[in-house]
This record gives C-alpha cells, structure tokens and sequence, in this order.
C-alpha cells in the first residue's frame, strides 16, 4: 500500500509538473506575441512586425494599454472594430497569359516565348512568394545582320571572298531562318598623326607605296542600312574600297559604337541583332586618343554624315569597353569576332569581358571559312537564355531556379541556360523575397523579368508593397484632430513630418544640437550610455546601428532561417522579439524553421510516426538502430527499411510501377488515397538522392530497379523514378555478340596453338643443326688423321746402311 500511495504521488507530481510545464510555455508565447506589438509607435511598423499585431487608429483611444497590440487587448480596451487597422490581404491575380506561340507569317507581333506575361502580387516584409514561368525560344524569330569589315590594305582579298558569296550566303541565313536582313559597314582608323599620313600625297592615296590607288583613310563608313535583298549586299561590298593606315591598330570600338547607336542601320525593335565584325588586327581603345589630341571622352551618341562617314573621329576619343558593354546591354545587340589567328588571343581577352554579348571565331587568311564562322557564332548566341531583373536598387531580391529544358529535370539555382534549342521549353521558378520595409507605406513596385540577349520579352510583375497602414476608411474620415507645428495626423496619432522629430515634431533632424531632455529619452531607464552604445541619438529617437533593433537599440537582430534565409523563418513562422524568435504554431527552434508536427514523418498510408523505428525531429525522422544481432539501423525518409527487413514502401509502390510499365497509366496513379507519380530515367547521367530508396520489380524476364522519395510537388505524395532495365530474355544481338565472342576466342586460341608449335619446331631445328655442327668438324678432324683408306702422296725412301757411300761420292 505503501509503495502505492508513494507511486501515486510521484505520478501526481510529474503531471503537475508538466501542466505547469506547457503553462509556462504558454504564458511565455503569449508574452512574447504581445512584446512583438507593443514596442512599436507607428501603425506601419506596427502592422509589420507580426502577423498577430494590431493599430487601433482612433484618436481618443486612452493610454491604458498600447496602440499596437493584438485583436483581444484592443477590444478590451474599448478600440472600435472599424478603427482598428489589420494587415491587408495577399494579393495574387494573373493579369495577362497568353500561350507560347511562334512567328506566324512573317510577323512578330504575336510572338510569345514567355508565360505568363503579367503578375500582380502582394509582398510583407520577411515574405517570399514563388512564381513560376515558361520561355521557349520562338521559331524563324527575326535576324538582324550586320557585317562590319575592316577595309584596310590588308583585307583586300577579303573583301573579293566575300563577294564571291553571294549564292552560298543566302542559303546558309536561310538554313537559320527566314526572316533575316543584312547590312554593312566597314571601319579603318582615325584620320590624323600618328595613325594615318599627314601627307597632302599620301592622304589622298594611302596605298601609293603599293602601287594602288585606295580611298582616303577613315574611321567608319556606314554603306548599307539593314535590307533584305543579299544582291544589294553583294554591290555595296563589292564597290567598297580599301585603305590603308600606318599601325596594326584599327578604329574596331569606334565603329562598333556608331554601329550600335545609330538609327540610320535601321535594327528593328524586335529582333535577334548580331554585328559580325571582320579584322586581323589590334584595336584601339579609350585613351589612345590621347596621342593625336582628342581628348574628349567618347559620348556614345551617332555622328554619321550624309554620306555615311563617321564625322567626329578629330573630336572623341576611342571608346573604353565599358562604354561597349552598356550599349550591347542596352540595345541588346551581339557581337561576332572573326579574326585572324595572330591576334585572336587579343580578343580572347576582350570576350572576357564581353561574355555576356560576345562570340569569338578564327577567321582563314581569306576569309574562306567566314560564313561557317556566321553560322557557328548565331548557333552559338541563341543556345544562350539568360534572365535579368530590375530589383538592384528595390527593396526586393530574386532568385531564379530552372531545369533548363531538361524533361522531369530538377530545378536548380541559375538565371543562364545554354543548350538551348528551338522548341525546347524551359520551366522557371522565381522566388522573389522583401526582407525589410525601407519605409511605412502601402504603394506598387514595378517589377521586370526580362530574358537578357533579347530584351523584349518579359514577365511584368505589380507588386503591392504592404508596409503601410489604410486610415482611410468611413469612420475616420468624420473623426477630426489636431496637431503640433510640423506634424500632421496618421491613423489616429501625430506623426512628425520629413525632417522633424522629437515629442512636438520640433526638433530638426539635420540640426546637431541636442538638448539634455532629449538625450535621457534615448538612454534606457538604468543604462548609462544613450542608445546602449549601438546607435545614435537624433531628436529623442535612437538611429541605430546595423544589427540592432529596439527602442534604445537594445536588442540584437534574431537568428536567420538556413532554409530561406529569412528572419525568425519569414511571414507565419515567426517574429523577432528583442534578439530572440516568438515562433508561431507549429514552429520551433532558434531560427523558427524547425516543424513540430508529425505530418512529413509520416509515411504514405502509413500513420506510425517515421514507421515506428525513430523519432520525428523538426520535420524529419531520426532512424533508431534495430534489435537484430547484429543490430542495423532503419534508413529512409521514413525509417521504412533496414539491411536485414523488406521494405513496406516498395510493396506499396509497386502498383503504380506495373501500371506505369503495362501502359494503363501515364504518369501517376493513386493507391489508398495516396498519389504517385512515376518517371522513366534509364539514359540519366543524374545519380539518385542519398535519401532516395532502390526497390526492384520483376516483370516477366525482366528487371527494373526503381527509387522513391518524398514528393515536392503538391498534390502529390511520392515520386517513383525507373532507373534501369535489366531483361534476361536471350535477344538477337545477344547471340550475336555471344557467337562472336566464340569465334573470336577460337581464333585466337588457334592462333596461340599455332605460336606455341612453330616456337617448338624452331627450337628442335636449332638443337639438330647445332648437333649436326658439331658432327661435322668431328668428322673432319678424324678424316684427315685417322681414315684407314687414307693414302698421304709423300714417298720416302732409305738407303741401306752397307751401300758404299764413298763410290757415290
């Protein structure tokens, strides 16, 4: 009994505690919502600073609780429901959308390569809202081609190579498109010391020491405005004239700028614009100039004459590249280098710097190879999609995500796509985020999307900018109050007007006098230092320093979310209360980005959490370790599987897998109420997740081993991708590849067996001919010493002993 009473007690105990435990959490949330509100003197930045905080606007509201405070506490407190000021609802409306659509007939007014074409949305501070779009490159899109040619001594043959392509030129722009017109122009340099002869001679014939006549020496000619018949083209090249200049440097900017700026060229406003520049050599740049007197900044604006001349090359001076940069960023104009290869790592080096709207090639001797080199660089310019927006100076920040065209791709974070080909569509996200209110007040911030290398389609989005209050309404229109010099009545308070600050509104801001009073408003109650030492006092008011916040910069900014980069989590996760996050439901953790509920831990159909082998932590499960000898721990998105159990999800995705494989559905399908979708990827080069889990389906001979994982899109639950294809079915080519494999390996056996005899028969030869060798001198040796039948042809004969010698004698 005893030991009962004592069980009971303790139990009693910890649920005390734990009732006391979950009150005190509460009572702490609650405190911290209200401090979220209270702290804050401005309807604006009342609205603001949270989603639960309220303005009450009336005028004669008392001072027994603060004008920015929740819903409850200002009833309560006597403020009329039609005076208190609430944040006003999202916004979200598609103003224009029509369908992606190609040139039709000849005419590009009905062109469409980007979907939707107008938003109007609504942004609060710490939100970010998701926009999704299309592009897909318009086919036959205009091209508009411009051929600057270096026309000094030099590129005379070039000039007759051009030439005699005419026939060959139409049908290669006709193999890019339909709709295209040719210009052309040609450069040389600045007619003056030290660039040209001065010589009243040799000014007039620059080529006389080549026993030439040519024309006098120019900076830019401009011959041919923009046309459609390539034979006018042809005659104006073929009657241009060289001319000649004294260095290896050429007016190449010079001319690019008139080329670009000038209305007389006649590029049409929705058009592909390409400048094909011509040259084999160097380039002058801002600052040569200098040299001849023409000190004068170059100011990008055309000086053409009536005959075409560039008619202030003796005024400006060269062109810097970033003078080139802004104006092919602003007409959006691109720009091909065909250049010889002895100067081709010079431009090298200029496209760095130009990358965005240059395209560099090697141009032959002759110029044989320049329209493969007009075809390549055009191919190579429109595989490029690349988007910009206006938002570097907003309050707004953009960032884009994409798949580039790739079918079931995953979107990754880029604004520059290549690759690119005609009837490819490109799927974007746009996540378009307002940090912080630069100041209180509702108003409309236009914003542009634009694809940069043509800048003439955009997605136009009208954003509403919700940092402001409406004390517009009815009953505060018959509701009269006065103010102090230089204020002026806003939602029931005196707001100081621009310039003023204080109590009264009448202490100037740009006055650095302060007084006593005003400094000990901006000192904390019990604080010896104004501001906390993180700000500056003005007029009574703390200015303060970055990452601070507070009534007397008290506070230090609150932890940032590593999910989306926000403050506290963003717009309904949470607000920053004094350096610390007051999570709303559902939300946890320093950041607000940690998800208390078990929703994303629970597998599909499935209502155990993580499937009973883990814990469910911030939204994700943490898997626990088997009781299997020896033990294994769980893996998968949600715990489902181990090394040594099967795997429940594979079994139930199995169906949809069948079905997608037999045809009877396309590419999704719904189980139990839960929906899959299912994708083939046998030639993908992309590895599979980490988190992704491999299951095999047999289906007749064969063998598909899949993955699934956690959808992200929504309305749906699972994503199932078939990755690769094993058949065990003897095919065709399988017997051909096997038979020939045999004949190969019986080939080559031959072949060893025949290597290994000869390599014998050799060797036996060479033992029985050394032996016979050896035979041989024996035999020779012998035949001469020792051969019975052998005879020498030496005689000898002796006189006997007893014959008188002396008779002889």
């Amino acid at each position: 009994m005893i030991m009962t009473a004592l069980c009971l007690a303790k139990l009693c105990v910890l649920m005390l505690s734990l009732v006391l435990d979950v009150t005190g959490q509460g009572q702490q949330q609650l405190f911290n919502n209200k401090l979220a509100c209270i702290e804050k003197e401005e309807c604006g930045a009342c609205l603001t600073a949270a989603s639960h905080c309220r303005w009450c606007a009336d005028p004669y509201f008392g001072n027994r609780v603060p004008r920015c405070n929740d819903d409850e506490s200002l009833v309560a407190a006597g403020c009329g429901q039609g005076l208190i000021q609430r944040p006003l609802n999202p916004l979200w409306e598609v103003v224009e959308n029509r369908p992606l659509q190609d040139v039709r007939n000849d005419s590009v007014e009905d062109v469409v390569q980007i979907q939707p074409q107008k938003l109007r949305l609504s942004l609060k501070p710490r939100e970010t809202k998701k926009i999704k779009f299309k592009y897909r490159p318009a086919k036959n899109y205009p091209l508009d081609l411009y051929y600057l040619m270096d026309l000094t001594w030099s590129m005379k043959d070039d000039k007759k190579t051009l030439v005699s392509l005419g026939d060959d030129l139409l049908a290669m722009l006709k193999n890019l498109t339909d709709n295209f017109r040719l210009g052309f122009g040609s450069f040389a340099d600045k007619p003056m010391m030290p660039y040209a002869y001065m010589d009243p001679n040799r000014m007039k014939n620059p080529c006389a020491l080549q026993d030439e006549s040519c024309e006098m020496t120019y900076s830019y000619r401009h011959h041919l405005s923009l046309t459609t018949e390539v034979n006018d083209f042809i005659e104006k090249v073929d009657k241009s004239s060289v001319t000649a200049n004294l260095d290896n440097a050429e007016a190449q900017l010079e001319a690019l700028v008139q080329t670009v700026a000038c209305d007389v060229i006649g590029w049409a406003p929705r058009a592909r614009k390409i400048v094909i520049l011509l040259s084999d050599g160097l380039m002058h740049t801002a600052g040569d100039g200098k040299i001849s007197g023409t000190v004068m900044r170059n100011d990008e604006a055309c000086h053409l004459d009536e005959n075409g001349y560039y008619s202030e090359a003796l005024t400006y001076d060269y062109p810097s590249i970033a003078q080139v940069y802004r104006l092919l960023d602003e007409y959006k104009v691109n720009v091909i280098f065909a250049v010889t290869d002895d100067v081709k790592r010079h431009y090298d080096q200029l496209h760095e710097l130009l990358k965005d709207f240059t395209y560099v090639a090697k141009l032959e001797s002759d110029s044989s190879n320049i329209l493969k080199l007009v075809k390549m660089g055009y191919e190579d310019i429109v595989s490029v999609v690349d988007f910009e927006d206006n938002t570097n100076e907003g309050p707004m920040t953009i960032k884009y995500f994409s798949d580039c065209g790739v079918p079931d791709g995953p979107l990754v974070e880029t604004t520059r796509c290549t690759g690119v080909e005609y009837g490819m569509t490109l799927n974007y996200e746009a996540h378009i985020t307002l940090e912080s209110c630069s100041e209180f007040r509702t108003y409309y911030e236009d914003i542009n999307i634009i694809e940069s290398q043509l800048g003439q389609d955009t997605l136009a989005l009208e954003v509403q900018v919700q940092c402001g209050c409406n004390c517009s309404g009815d009953q505060l229109k018959d509701i009269s109050m006065s103010c102090p010099l230089n204020s002026h009545p806003v939602c029931g308070v005196c707001q100081c007007d621009k310039g003023w600050s204080g109590p009264s509104c009448d202490c100037s801001i740009t006055d650095d006098t302060a007084s006593a009073e005003l400094m000990m408003q901006c000192r904390a109650p019990n604080a010896s230092r104004t501001c906390s030492g993180a700000g500056d006092c003005l007029c009574g008011r703390c200015e303060c320093d970055p990452g601070y916040q507070g009534r007397y910069c008290q506070c230090q900014a609150c932890d940032v979310s590593i999910e989306n980069g926000l403050e506290c989590g963003g717009v309904g996760r949470g607000s920053c209360v004094c350096g610390q996050c007051a999570c709303a439901e559902g939300w946890g953790g320093s950041a607000c980005d940690c998800a208390l509920s078990n929703e994303t831990c629970l597998a599909p159909g499935s209502d155990e959490v993580c499937s009973g082998h883990g814990s469910c932590e911030c939204g994700k499960c943490i898997c626990s370790w088997s009781d299997d000898t020896p033990p294994t721990r769980y893996k998968g998105t949600y715990c489902e599987t181990c090394a040594t159990c099967q795997n429940p999800l594979c079994t139930t995705a199995e169906p949809c897998v069948s079905c997608h494989l037999n045809d009877t559905c396309v590419d999704s399908c719904t189980i139990s109420s839960v929906n899959y979708t299912v994708v083939e990827s046998f030639n993908s080069t992309e590895a599979a997740n980490i988190n992704d889990i491999s299951c095999i389906y047999r289906l007749k001979d064969c063998e598909y081993r899949y993955t699934y994982a956690a959808a992200t899109k929504e309305s749906i639950d699972m994503e199932i991708v078939i990755r690769s294809k094993e058949c065990s079915q003897v095919s065709s080519a399988r017997i051909m590849n096997v038979g020939f494999a045999i004949m190969l390996c019986i080939v080559v056996a031959g072949i060893v067996v025949i290597l290994i005899v000869k390599s014998l028969q050799i060797m036996s030869d060479r033992r029985a001919y050394a032996k016979f060798v050896k035979e041989a001198e024996m035999s020779k040796m012998d035949y001469q010493e020792m051969n019975p039948i052998y005879k020498s042809p030496i005689s000898q004969f002796t006189m006997p002993e007893d014959f008188p010698r002396d008779k002889m004698e």
